[in-house]
């Protein structure tokens, strides 16, 4: 069984198909990267998960007794070898957890900018919220394009993430990823990449940075640091990118670390 449900972890799935945080959206989640049974950067994960849960009054939740259910479920489910664990929490309290296989995902993305704004200020920015339909309409819209994802600007036009990853540019060796006051995520893997690595750097990111940028990156979970091949801009005219020795040595560089260190 690669599911527990905080009702009933021992046994069968069960999550009441009328329950209201299911029927409305109104909860949080995490997705953590495992390898060989090892779970990457969970204190991270929990923090920021409880920190999000907190600022948006949710029900209190065991923090230890959810540690134990998510260490049984790793041992349970210890035959996957690369996979996606996720913790799902509601705002009534109750939470899933799930851990499934997730191949290795390597094709560089091809991104196009959004026709509508995100507003930084609203509740639910920088949340991992499971009211994901905007970013799942905002896929299906650059699938539509030859795209793989849309890159979001706010109120003031400064670019803030993809619908599903954090955003690094790179200018002469040098990187900078949008700043929390744009809206955008407080992302795992871009808080490692601030925290290790003294080359980068957040900072407001506007679209004349994207432009003049000589690499463009994804960060996130799953798929770490990822290139991006190309930039689609409004009028049709697309960047390429490909990656540069500098941004190849920091990625290897995360690579390393983060295998050695996984939950620091």
């Amino acid at each position: 069984m690669n599911y527990l449900h905080s009702s009933n972890p021992t046994g069968e799935l069960e999550l009441g198909a009328t329950s209201q945080p299911w029927l409305v959206g109104d909860g949080l989640f995490e997705t953590l990267k495992s390898e060989s049974g090892q779970l990457f950067f969970l204190d991270r994960h929990l923090s920021r998960l409880r920190e999000s849960a907190k600022e948006l009054l949710f029900t209190d939740f065991d923090e230890d007794l959810l540690r134990r259910h998510i260490e049984e479920l790793r041992a349970r489910t210890a035959e996957v070898e690369r996979g996606r664990f996720r913790i799902t929490l509601f705002s009534n309290g109750e939470y899933l957890l799930s851990h499934v296989s997730a191949p290795l995902r390597i094709a560089p993305q091809k991104l196009i900018f959004s026709t509508k704004p995100r507003f930084s200020g609203s509740f639910l920015s920088a949340r991992k919220s499971i009211s994901y339909g905007e970013a799942s309409f905002g896929l299906r819209v650059a699938a539509n394009n030859g795209c793989d994802d849309l890159i979001y600007l706010n109120e003031r036009n400064e670019v803030v993430e993809t619908g599903t990853a954090n955003l690094l540019l790179e200018n002469k060796g040098s990187f900078i990823t949008p700043s929390l006051d744009s809206g955008c995520l407080p992302g795992i893997v871009r808080g490692v990449f601030l925290d290790w690595f003294k080359e980068v750097r957040e900072e407001v990111v506007t679209v004349e940075d994207l432009k003049s940028a000589s690499g463009l990156y994804i960060l996130s979970s799953l798929r770490e640091m990822d290139l991006v091949t190309e930039l689609h801009d409004r009028n049709g005219l697309v960047q390429k990118f490909q990656i540069t020795a500098v941004a190849d040595k920091l990625r290897s560089d995360y690579l390393i670390n983060s295998r050695s260190v996984p939950n620091s």
